[in-house]
């Protein structure tokens, strides 16, 4: 064999976590539209829809839709633990949540980071784009997730190990 066991058929495996990346960007970019499109400042503070830094976050937000559609397929394999589910999603709305956040050069010191009230390393606003973050983050994140369990229950896709098999 190679990289897998020898029961594993990498180049159906390849296909399938293609088609797993594809369905992830479009179903978590389309959930997550209405709030990106209705509430852009609020949520990821990125200014006016449409704006070159909206559609900047957004192609990136896709990007990483695809890439956590493939994390998610061989993360949860046959397992149908919630917890381990959930926690990719987490993992997920919560990295871009934070990467999302922005600290003011006018608030903020640096070294430790000081920001103010009310925990001091985060003041108000930040909290603020760490909860619009990731509540778009969350939704995206969360609606591709239920897309991509929504396609391997109805045989549409299949999930890591399996896409060789016949009749799965």
């Amino acid at each position: 064999g190679g990289k897998f066991a020898d029961d594993v058929d990498e180049q159906a495996e390849k296909i399938e976590s293609g088609k797993v990346a594809v369905l992830s960007a479009l179903s978590g970019s389309v959930a997550m539209a209405p709030l990106a499109l209705l509430l852009p400042e609020q949520l990821s503070g990125t200014g006016a829809a449409f704006s070159p830094q909206w559609e900047l976050q957004h192609d990136g937000l896709a990007v990483m839709l695809a890439l956590f559609g493939l994390v998610y397929r061989y993360a949860v394999r046959r397992d149908n633990n919630p917890q381990l589910k959930q926690g990719v999603v987490g993992a997920f709305a919560i990295s871009r949540a934070v990467a999302l956040t922005q600290a003011s050069d006018i608030d903020c010191t640096a070294l430790p980071l000081q920001c103010g009230a009310p925990l001091g390393y985060l003041n108000w606003d930040m909290m603020g784009q760490l909860a619009g973050g990731g509540l778009e983050s969350g939704v995206a994140f969360g609606a591709s997730a239920f897309a991509i369990e929504a396609c391997f229950a109805r045989g549409w896709l299949k999930r890591f190990g399996t896409a060789g098999e016949k009749g799965e």
